[in-house]
């Protein structure tokens, strides 16, 4: 990745303190804005990370620009964001599966409350804002900007990814969701490695985020009916239902790989000249594998 005019400024060690540090911020000033103040906390608790970093920025007296790279998005950018967002979301219902398989009530019990907590009496275009749109400008401000550029030295992006895709899963403060946050970081991570373009993973948060926005929305709208099948599915949960969801979502799935690799084509072409067809067929290979692997599973629990 392309590292800052003066990298010795910004070590990984030290990345590691700052992320700590906005963390501590996050469980005190953050969680007593979002406590306190309700949906208000929301807005002030993202914006605290946005200035944070900022300050930070100009405090170790790094250029913005290069902490936080902005550049124009081409077509090819914007279609490469999209194919990546969609494998990401669906890498990530997975990985939602896998968490509700190991502690299902644990997880449902936190989804209830996040739902009850962010669409009671909020609008849409509210709910599009304070948990899409200020995530995705302010947390991409500190996870992708602030914090990422410490580990620019680091020579694999991928292990640049991982390590700040993990800190965005710790972020969230919740191993039950950590996973699915996780694995969305790491490919926010991935895409601000291969561009050096803050924008793309502020884009593709956004579509994140705000898919889940309006999924939760509909599902908030047909109130009656969710909770009855809420309840029921709640009555009669069992680790098996658990299981089969994952076999459907691995079939449901099947696509994301190949989706990935589409995208990062199209955003760094450089970077995949001759390897195309190699990396295509392994795509294809998971794809398959996924799909075979989950009509299984499905056919197994429920026949």
């Amino acid at each position: 990745m392309e590292q800052i005019s003066n990298q010795k400024k910004l070590r990984p060690w030290m990345g590691v303190l700052v992320q700590a540090g906005c963390l501590a911020l996050f469980v005190t000033a953050g969680a007593y804005m979002q406590r306190n103040w309700g949906q208000l906390g929301l807005f002030t608790s993202e914006a605290m990370f946005a200035v944070v970093s900022i300050l930070y920025c100009l405090a170790r007296r790094v250029k913005l620009k290069e902490m936080f790279p902005i550049k124009k998005i081409t077509l090819r950018d914007f279609f490469g964001v999209i194919l990546v967002a969609g494998g990401t979301i669906l890498f990530s219902l997975l990985a939602m599966t896998i968490s509700l398989i190991i502690m299902p009530r644990s997880f449902q019990s936190e989804l209830t409350g996040l739902t009850d907590y962010l669409y009671s009496e909020n609008s849409l275009w509210y709910l599009l804002l304070a948990a899409a749109v200020m995530p995705a400008i302010c947390e991409e401000t500190m996870e992708r900007g602030m914090v990422l550029s410490h580990f620019r030295s680091l020579k694999k992006d991928w292990m640049i990814a991982l390590i700040v895709g993990a800190f965005f899963g710790i972020m969230h403060m919740s191993v039950m969701r950590f996973l699915t946050t996780a694995c969305g970081g790491f490919f926010l991570s991935l895409v601000m490695t291969k561009k050096n373009n803050l924008l793309l993973p502020m884009m593709m948060h956004f579509l994140n985020n705000g898919f889940s926005v309006v999924v939760g929305s509909l599902t908030r709208s047909l109130k009656p009916v969710a909770e009855a099948t809420a309840s029921s599915a709640t009555a009669g949960f069992t680790t098996s239902s658990a299981v089969a969801a994952f076999g459907a979502y691995l079939v449901i799935g099947c696509i994301a790989p190949i989706l990935i690799v589409l995208g990062f084509f199209l955003l760094d072409p450089q970077g995949n000249r001759g390897k195309a067809g190699q990396r295509l067929a392994v795509a294809g290979t998971f794809s398959a594998i996924m799909l075979v692997l989950g009509m299984n599973i499905v056919g197994t629990t429920l026949f």
